[in-house]
């Protein structure tokens, strides 16, 4: 980066030095909530200057800000703030900085932010996201937006849902996309405690629209996917567990999108075979349209009532179908 034209900022000092606070991002679950480094913002010393470099190792676009916390005989090829968006696997030179003044050193301290996704993409509102998990029974919605909140009290999670299900149901994309992350190596051993908030397995899917889906507290090791990968929607992600923020075994489940830089989970409708196009609702019952039936050795040879027969088309789940449903 040329220092063609540079911009002065302060009187002159008497020494060389440079630092910048660590690194903040947004994007996911919580800040924070990735398990590796997405994007990596360094400096860079030269003959007579230093260089802020940024690389965006995710598979997500992302925009990086720098803002000068202190600084003394500065001269800078950019004014601060510095904003840039980088595309996915994208290295940028954001800014070069020397001594506005030769004869003497120069300082300065920065701190430097990124967030996830491209502020300017828009949600299909048209769009409607297959149940996200096979299973031969329906389960039941713990938390969402129009229920009592216990965790998703953010504007990143305001739209969540969890979804009650035992450990080792199969999770499957609710819509085509490019798999972006992926944590698999957390003990499933939950607990609702803040030391716990990184720790969650997850699928992050993002769509064509820009937006992107979260899968949250999988199994550890379990997950069948790669960042890279183009999945279908229905296609297996891996098995649920209770890794995480977690009191009980669950699927974390949410729609998200870079709001013009803040990361907001947005209001998103389930579709299936009996219910249609609907707004998830608290403690209302999903109904996967596939049914992976898995029989212990004890019953293989008793027939099992699948979910057609025990909640025909116009009926609700009550515990009477989920009595059916469980017995041979």
């Amino acid at each position: 980066m040329s220092l063609s034209r540079l911009f002065f900022l302060m009187p002159i000092s008497s020494t060389l030095f440079f630092s910048c606070a660590s690194l903040a991002q947004t994007g996911g679950y919580t800040s924070g909530q990735t398990s590796n480094e997405q994007v990596n913002i360094e400096t860079i010393k030269k003959a007579y200057s230093h260089a802020v470099l940024a690389s965006n190792h995710s598979r997500m676009p992302a925009t990086v800000t720098l803002q000068l916390s202190s600084y003394s005989n500065l001269a800078s090829s950019r004014v601060w703030p510095i904003q840039a968006q980088l595309a996915s696997g994208q290295s940028l030179e954001l800014v070069e900085v020397s001594a506005a003044n030769q004869q003497f050193g120069y300082t300065f301290d920065y701190h430097k932010h990124y967030v996830q996704g491209d502020p300017g993409a828009r949600h299909d509102e048209n769009v409607s996201y297959r149940i996200p998990f096979m299973a031969d029974q329906p389960y039941q919605i713990l938390q969402s937006a129009d229920g009592p909140l216990f965790s998703h009290q953010t504007v990143a999670t305001r739209y969540a849902v969890d979804i009650n299900m035992p450990m080792g149901t199969t999770v499957i994309a609710a819509r085509a996309g490019i798999v972006a992350e992926v944590a698999s190596e957390f003990n499933d051993n939950g607990r609702p405690e803040p030391e716990f908030f990184d720790k969650a397995n997850y699928v992050r899917i993002l769509h064509e629209d820009g937006s992107w889906a979260d899968y949250f507290h999988l199994m550890q090791h379990a997950i069948q996917v790669q960042p890279g990968m183009r999945v279908d929607a229905g296609q297996v992600l891996g098995l649920s567990g209770n890794s995480g923020y977690s009191t009980t075994p669950h699927l974390h489940f949410h729609v998200q999108v870079n709001q013009n830089g803040t990361i907001i989970s947005l209001p998103f409708r389930f579709s299936n075979k009996h219910d249609g196009v609907f707004t998830p609702r608290y403690q209302s019952w999903l109904i996967p349209d596939q049914q992976t039936i898995k029989l212990s050795n004890a019953s293989k040879n008793k027939p099992r009532k699948t979910l057609r027969e025990c909640l025909p088309a116009g009926k609700t789940v009550d515990d009477a179908v989920i009595r059916c449903l469980s017995s041979s």
